[in-house]
């Protein structure tokens, strides 16, 4: 009899177990997938330099994807890759579609009745590069227009989100990140700079630097919201597993003698690499305007700014000679002598950050006498050091090095900093109120339908649990590692040659009095993308 009884046992609890993962399946669908996860095909495409395949992940994703959560976030990623697409040679790239001519449609005849075989039209490669220019910025429009609905939302809307109360935050809309929204101006002057549109392109500039400005203002929107959150979590929101008021001081659990130096570790860890530029500064997007504010500056206003960003980026990092030198020629603009026969050589090297996660226990006992400590994720950093460090540029004998202008992996770093509080003390909060609906959903069934019930409806529980309790890693994965660049005298036979790797490439700069020649390398086994245009 006592055998019969276990195996009873044995199967009501496989039984229940089952259960409890079905429903937690059909309530949190597949939203147990980290971002990382989900990109990861996408993300080795990029970095192994195989782009057409990654054209091609990306745009699938983004059909896949639209009206979703994550569109913002895909666009992003979208508009990046097209832009390197842009700048490769024509055969690592899928062609642009062409339309058909007539006589293919509807073939004529020769003189015999045979139809006349219509010639394929070859798009040049200039065709190629416009193409994937204008693609990258409609994707980056796009994700514009996202941005500005969800900055229009939060002016009307202030307040916690409760979607991921039951959830995580990775159910939540991805509404950028500061750098994000600088970035994406950023590279939108870019590509409208390589397509000769200059007018559109210091649009794009004053965004980009009105965003730096508007960050900070966020950030402290931001904080405001996240000491609501813990005001209203210690006055008593929660309920324990008695139905009773409870509260939960977010501030106490990140003392917790076991909690608290975890975070710190995991902060720590996530921060060690940055440099500080200064809150939401992205010293690219301020040497960008630095640079087309003093060569195509139209007037006094125009020239000072471009001395003046020069000045902010030349604080930011003194130990770039390039920079010293720019301020020099921004401050003879300013006085009305523009710079001329100057070749610009920008790198993007290496790729951003990605987001894992790591779990953290933290305290539960201080609402719930049912559980001490329950296992929270919380996202870091991972820094990607598989890049190219530097890239010779040669004119004749001699050779010159590109040095840093602004580190990605800073900015990105600067921004998990500010937004960490932020983090922590939502995924406390909504730790602790699942533990504290599991525990009341738990002694509930238990009260009505004795131990089964309360034990199926634990499982049940912790099954959702579970399988909601991911940190968001979703970030930006296809921005570089670190933007660089030489400021050379442009040569008099045009020619230089770059080396990255053990690769080498010899360019004739295109006719100009100032020239920028771009350089992208995603990881020292992709090939070097170069593209090149006259800024003046």
């Amino acid at each position: 009899m006592k055998n019969i009884s276990n195996s009873t046992t044995h199967r009501r609890l496989a039984s229940l177990t089952l259960t409890s993962c079905a429903l937690a399946w059909i309530l949190v669908g597949s939203g147990c997938a980290t971002y990382t996860q989900q990109t990861a095909q996408f993300t080795q495409a990029t970095r192994s330099g195989s782009l057409a395949e990654a054209v091609m992940q990306i745009d699938r994703q983004v059909e896949a994807n639209v009206g979703k959560k994550d569109e913002l976030l895909l666009r992003l990623e979208q508009g990046a890759t097209l832009l390197a697409a842009s700048m490769a040679d024509p055969g690592m790239v899928s062609p642009p579609p062409v339309a058909l001519p007539a006589e293919a449609v509807a073939p004529t005849l020769d003189e015999n009745g045979q139809p006349i075989v219509a010639v394929p039209v070859v798009p040049t490669p200039e065709e190629v590069h416009a193409y994937y220019y204008t693609r990258s910025i409609q994707a980056f429009d796009e994700a514009e227009t996202k941005v500005n609905e969800w900055e229009e939302e939060a002016k009307v809307k202030v307040g916690s989100e409760i979607g991921a109360a039951i959830s995580n935050q990775a159910n939540l809309p991805y509404r950028g990140r500061s750098y994000d929204k600088v970035m994406m101006n950023a590279y939108k002057a870019l590509s409208y700079l390589a397509l000769g549109e200059k007018d559109k392109a210091r649009v794009e500039l004053n965004r980009s630097l009105e965003r730096q400005r508007d960050a900070v203002s966020a950030n402290e929107k931001r904080i405001s919201a996240a000491q609501e959150e813990v005001e209203l979590a210690r006055q008593g929101k929660l309920k324990d597993e008695e139905g009773k008021s409870a509260s939960y001081d977010s501030n106490k659990a990140m003392n917790d003698p076991k909690t608290g130096p975890l975070l710190q570790s995991t902060l720590d860890a996530s921060l060690a690499p940055m440099k500080a530029y200064g809150d939401y500064v992205n010293p690219f997007a301020v040497f960008m305007d630095g640079l087309f504010y003093t060569v195509l500056g139209e007037g006094g206003s125009d020239w000072e700014r471009g001395r003046k960003s020069f000045e902010r980026v030349a604080s930011m990092v003194p130990e770039n000679t390039y920079v010293a030198t720019d301020l020099e020629a921004a401050t003879m603009a300013a006085k009305g002598k523009a710079p001329e026969n100057v070749t610009y050589v920008i790198f993007e090297t290496g790729t951003a950050p990605t987001r894992d996660q790591t779990r953290i226990d933290i305290p539960t006992y201080l609402v719930t006498s049912k559980l001490a400590y329950v296992g929270a994720s919380f996202p870091k950093l991972v820094y990607n050091d598989s890049y190219i460090p530097t890239l010779g540029v040669a004119v004749g004998e001699s050779i010159v090095y590109t040095s840093t202008v602004a580190s990605m992996d800073s900015v990105i770093a600067n921004d998990f900093k500010n937004e960490w509080p932020l983090v922590v003390t939502k995924t406390l909060i909504t730790t602790a109120t699942k533990a504290i609906i599991q525990s009341v959903v738990q002694k509930q069934a238990e009260d009505r339908g004795g131990m089964w019930a309360g034990l199926a409806a634990g499982l049940i529980m912790g099954g959702i649990n579970s399988a909601t309790n991911i940190a968001d890693t979703r970030t930006w994965n296809s921005l570089p590692k670190e933007f660089q660049y030489a400021r050379i005298a442009t040569p008099a036979n045009r020619e230089l040659t770059i080396s990255a790797g053990g690769t080498q490439k010899t360019i004739t700069v295109e006719p100009g009095s100032v020239n920028v020649v771009y350089v992208k390398s995603a990881s020292p086994s992709a090939p070097l993308y170069v593209s090149q245009f006259a800024l003046k």
